[in-house]
């Protein structure tokens, strides 16, 4: 994998990047970052990442952690969508507000 530097010296000029290319660079990031690869290192996962001023803030957790930042994404988007009848199911909400209560 190329470092973040010779990936943007290989494609050049940025704003003429596919999807594929933005992707791939995100990845060679990831790659570089030493909060990746302590996360990988130590068996834990990293759950997101944040701009704080200048800096990206990485966000890692254990298993349970990631288990609970998917289900709270999925709480969500459950929240956000709509059944057929373009309403939100509130027995879905309650289902999935008491799995994450645990």
């Amino acid at each position: 994998m190329l470092t973040p530097d010779a990936f943007r010296a290989a494609h050049g000029d940025s704003t003429t990047w596919s999807n594929t290319e933005i992707e791939r660079y995100e990845d060679a990031l990831e790659a570089a970052s030493p909060a990746y690869q302590a996360a990988a290192a130590s068996g834990r996962f990293v759950l997101g990442r944040h701009a704080a001023g200048g800096d990206v803030v990485v966000e890692v957790g254990t298993r349970e952690d990631l288990t609970q930042h998917i289900e709270a994404g999925a709480l969500a988007a459950t929240i956000g969508g709509t059944s057929s009848s373009g309403k939100s199911s509130s027995a879905a909400l309650l289902q999935q507000a008491q799995r994450i209560a645990g």
